[in-house]
C-alpha cells in the first residue's frame, strides 16, 4: 500500500510540474542571439525557443509550413525587422504577437545588432519591459535579471575594450559585412570582405586579388564563420601561412547544452558566452 500511494503521489507531482512547463509563456526568437539574451532574462517564468538554427545565416534560412505554425502557436514572437530576417515579413504582417526590436532600419544600416554593446543593454531592458507586460506578477524577476545581465556584460565590455587597446590592431580578413557595429564599439579597422553586400558569392576576379594580398602579408588574420561552407575560404587561403580564425556571430557553437531540438538550453553564461567569444577571436587574430 506504502508503495502504491507513493507512486500515485509521484505521479501527481510530475504531472503538475509538466502542466507548470506547458503553461509558462512560449517566447520564439528569430536568431539564437535574441533567444539567448530572452532566456538570461526570462528565465524560469518562460519558455524560450528558437525559430531559425544558428547553424544557418538568417540571410539564407527558409521557412518551412511547421516554423510557420510554431510561429503562430508563440505567445510572443521577437525578432531583429526585415532588414535581417527578410523570410518573416509576410508571414508577421499578420501577427499580433509578434515584435520588430528594430523595425525602421535603413539599407545602408548593419541590421546585425547584437554586435553593438551600446544596443545590447537596450535589447535586454526592452526584452525584460515585454516579458513584464505579458507576465506582470514576474516583472521584479525579469527587470532584476536585466540589471544583472546589464552589469556582467558592461563588466566584460570594459575589460574587452581595455585589452583591445592594448594590440596592434592591424587589417583582417572577413567572411561578410556583420561585423561594422562591433568594429567601430571597439575603434578596430573595417574588416576586408571576401563575400560583398547581400551575401553574394564572389567573382573570380575578386578572389584572385584577395589571393595576392594574401600572400603579400597584407591581412593578420581570416576569419572563418560556421554558418558558411569552408569550401571557398579553404580554396582561398590553401597553400598559405596565415591564422584562419573561427568567428561565429549566431552562437552555433557557443553555450549551447542539453538542447531539446528547440534550442531552449543555451548554457550558464548565455548571451555573454555568445560576445565574449566575438571579443576572443579579434583578439587571437591582433596576438603577435
Amino acid at each position: 500500500m506504502r508503495v502504491l500511494l507513493w507512486s500515485v503521489l509521484a505521479a501527481w507531482m510530475l504531472s503538475n510540474i509538466a502542466w507548470a512547463d506547458s503553461n509558462k509563456p512560449v517566447v520564439l526568437s528569430s536568431i539564437m542571439p535574441l533567444q539567448m539574451i530572452v532566456h538570461d532574462i526570462g528565465g524560469d517564468a518562460i519558455t524560450a525557443e528558437l525559430l531559425a538554427p544558428a547553424t544557418v545565416s538568417p540571410h539564407d534560412f527558409q521557412l518551412r509550413p511547421s516554423d510557420a505554425q510554431r510561429v503562430q502557436d508563440a505567445d510572443l514572437v521577437l525578432w531583429v525587422g526585415p532588414m535581417l530576417e527578410t523570410y518573416l515579413q509576410k508571414l508577421l504582417r499578420k501577427q499580433d504577437n509578434a515584435v520588430a526590436l528594430y523595425p525602421d532600419l535603413k539599407n545602408n544600416e548593419d541590421p546585425h545588432v547584437w554586435m553593438d554593446a551600446d544596443e545590447v543593454q537596450i535589447i535586454a531592458r526592452r526584452i525584460a519591459r515585454l516579458l513584464s507586460d505579458r507576465l506582470p506578477a514576474r516583472g521584479a524577476y525579469f527587470h532584476a535579471n536585466a540589471a544583472r545581465f546589464s552589469t556582467e556584460f558592461r563588466q566584460y565590455d570594459k575589460q574587452l575594450q581595455q585589452e583591445i587597446s592594448r594590440h596592434e590592431r592591424r587589417p583582417y580578413l572577413l567572411l561578410h559585412d556583420g561585423f561594422s557595429r562591433f568594429e567601430r564599439h571597439y575603434g578596430l579597422p573595417a574588416g576586408e570582405m571576401v563575400m560583398s553586400g547581400g551575401d553574394r558569392l564572389p567573382g573570380a576576379r575578386h578572389i584572385v586579388g584577395l589571393r595576392a594580398r594574401l600572400q603579400a602579408g597584407e591581412f593578420a588574420c581570416v576569419f572563418r564563420e560556421p554558418q558558411y561552407a569552408p569550401a571557398m575560404l579553404n580554396a582561398l587561403v590553401s597553400g598559405l601561412e596565415i591564422p584562419v580564425i573561427e568567428i561565429d556571430p549566431l552562437g552555433a557553437r557557443v553555450g549551447v547544452s542539453g538542447d531539446n531540438g528547440k534550442g531552449e538550453n543555451v548554457g550558464a553564461d548565455g548571451f555573454l558566452n555568445l560576445y565574449r567569444q566575438l571579443g576572443q577571436a579579434f583578439l587571437a587574430c591582433f596576438d603577435d
